[in-house]
């Protein structure tokens, strides 16, 4: 199947070199029970790679709609390597605030200056208040 060969990112080209009728040959030939099942295997992957759910949504109901060439040529533009980036450089991100608050919190109870504890986490003012709540 050619599902088989597609094992990366890079591998979604192969999608371009079908015959120009081989997509729409293949939606006479899939039984109308499958599409279901499709779906949920096109819904868990992209769910895996982090494509918001009303993007996902549009191929599936490509799908459903034996659109497949429109159904590939969105799923074609989802680079998994950048979004990995891009939700590795969020998690950091969200990281770094957690320590950030978390030393804060510390410096509250060992009743540090707001102005010390500004200039060591990078935090404002109003956001330290809130820590004190």
């Amino acid at each position: 199947m050619l599902i088989d060969k597609i094992r990366t990112a890079d591998g979604m080209s192969l999608l371009k070199r079908l015959p120009p009728d081989y997509l729409e040959n293949l939606k006479d030939r899939i039984p109308h029970h499958l599409y279901k099942i499709l779906a949920d295997v096109i819904t868990v992957l992209l769910t895996r790679i982090k494509v918001p759910p009303h993007e996902i949504a549009e191929v599936t109901d490509r799908l459903y709609k034996r659109r497949f060439q429109e159904m590939f040529a969105l799923i074609e533009e989802y680079d998994v390597q950048e979004t990995r980036r891009l939700a590795r450089e969020e998690g950091v991100k969200q990281g770094i605030e957690q320590a950030r608050i978390v030393i804060a919190k510390k410096m509250l109870q060992r009743n540090k200056p707001i102005e010390e504890i500004m200039e060591d986490t990078g935090l404002t003012r109003k956001e330290i208040e809130k820590l004190r709540q």
